[in-house]
């Protein structure tokens, strides 16, 4: 039989999630739904012309320059909201 031990919170450490994950999972989040979404809307627009591809890469930056910084923004609040609803639990 084994006895069961307790860990005082207070020595166990939270590891961090290093910066560069946070950076991978919102650029692949900003490439998948940005491009998804401007390619839907630009073949909507203006269908499959032989301009289509230029027009929705030009649609894809500009959507990237948008939505990087905002959800570089609204990752770090959110961090920080979790953190602090988190914390106040323990």
């Amino acid at each position: 039989m084994s006895t069961p031990q307790s860990v005082n919170p207070e020595m166990v450490e939270p590891k961090k999630t290093p910066v560069i994950y946070k950076i991978l999972v919102m650029v692949s989040i900003i490439t998948l739904i940005g491009g998804t979404l401007t390619g839907i809307m630009t073949y909507v627009n203006v269908g499959v012309t032989e301009h289509f591809y230029a027009d929705w890469f030009t649609s894809f930056i500009s959507a990237v320059l948008v939505m990087a910084p905002i959800g570089f923004v609204m990752m770090t609040l959110m961090h920080k909201l979790v953190n602090k609803l988190l914390l106040r639990a323990y």
